[in-house]
C-alpha cells in the first residue's frame, strides 16, 4: 500500500516520528484521521508530491511498513486464525500491528507456546479502549 492509500490516523500510528510534518500542515487530525493521506493533502489544497518527499524524509517508509491487523470489528472465534495466518506469512524479521479492543494477553502466551523462539511482542498502547502491539517474527520456524 503507498502512503498515499494510508490514513493519517494509521500514517500517525506506523511512523509516529512524522506526526510533526503534519501537524506543521494541519493535517496531523484531519477529520479525525479517517481519511488517506491523499484526501486530506487536496482538503487543505497542498501538493501531494510535497507532502509525501517531507514524511518520506521524516522516517515515513512504506516499503518496511508493518501489516496492520485490526480485529475490532472480526467476529472472536475468527480472531486468532486471521492473526496466525498473518504472521505465517511474514519473513523474517516482518513486523505485524495487531489492533484489538482489549488486552490480547491471551494470543501472547499462545503465540509463545505454539511459535516459541519466533516472536517478539512490544506493546505500542494499551488501552483502555485499544490495545496495538507490534509483533514481530525473528525467525521462520522456532
Amino acid at each position: 500500500m503507498t502512503l498515499e492509500d494510508r490514513t493519517i490516523h494509521e500514517i500517525s500510528l506506523l511512523w509516529p516520528e512524522v506526526v510533526p510534518v503534519l501537524e506543521a500542515r494541519g493535517i496531523d487530525t484531519c477529520c479525525g484521521g479517517i481519511h488517506t493521506l491523499q484526501e486530506a493533502v487536496a482538503a487543505h489544497g497542498q501538493v501531494l508530491a510535497e507532502v509525501v518527499e517531507e514524511l518520506q524524509a521524516a522516517g515515513a517508509d512504506p516499503g518496511s511498513a508493518p501489516v496492520v491487523v485490526d480485529v475490532r470489528e472480526v467476529p472472536p472465534r475468527d480472531r486468532h486464525p486471521l492473526i496466525f495466518s498473518t504472521f505465517d506469512g511474514l519473513p523474517s524479521g516482518g513486523v505485524l500491528h495487531l489492533v484489538n479492543d482489549h488486552d490480547p494477553k491471551p494470543l501472547f502466551y499462545q503465540m509463545q507456546a505454539e511459535r516459541a523462539g519466533q516472536v517478539v511482542w512490544e506493546p505500542l498502547e494499551e488501552g483502555p479502549e485499544r490495545w496495538v502491539i507490534r509483533i514481530t517474527r525473528t525467525a521462520l520456524d522456532g
